[in-house]
């Protein structure tokens, strides 16, 4: 069976909810490696702090749907922060490259990552990085196959609550 085509556009206020479920189904899937006393943020969580965060940190997302208008995925990134909260201009963050799981081998990932990718050159970053878990085997090798180089910075202690490896990379 041949991949569905994807349209990827640029995501807007009004795709948050679609990306909210994408985050939920997601974090879901966390379940199959994290502790088992681990609990993802709830959707609602999601949605609220996407809605205040897209307004004021310089965040912009990609999204992706089948041809015929089925969801399949976003990315979102924004600046990185410096030691005093300001936003870097060198320096972008993804913050999040989510595929719902029927879509998961389709090719759709590496579409909307190249999207994220080609927007932070646009904007002007040289340089992006990631925070994934240590755990998400499955993020991590798709990193290190589109050129994402781990930091050997680790965060133990985050809003997931679970250990965050940070990855980075140079922009073309």
């Amino acid at each position: 069976m041949s991949a569905p085509p994807f349209v990827v556009r640029t995501g807007g206020r009004h795709d948050l909810g679609m990306m909210a479920d994408n985050l939920e189904q997601g974090f879901g899937s966390y379940r199959t490696w994290a502790a088992a006393s681990w609990e993802p943020p709830t959707r609602t969580e999601m949605l609220l702090g996407m809605m205040q965060r897209f307004t004021k940190d310089g965040s912009w997302s990609a999204v992706a749907f089948t041809t015929d208008g089925r969801p399949a995925g976003h990315g979102a990134a924004r600046p990185e922060l410096d030691e005093q909260g300001a936003r870097r201009t060198d320096v972008a963050r993804l913050t999040h490259l989510f595929v719902r799981r029927d879509f998961w081998g389709s090719g759709v990932a590496d579409l909307l990552h190249d999207r994220i990718l080609a927007d932070m050159v646009q904007r002007g970053f040289t340089s992006a990085c990631l925070w994934t878990p240590s755990g998400q085997a499955r993020a991590r090798a798709f990193y290190e196959r589109n050129a994402w180089t781990r930091s050997g910075a680790v965060d133990p202690e985050n809003d997931l609550a679970l250990e965050l490896i940070e990855y980075v990379r140079e922009l073309p």
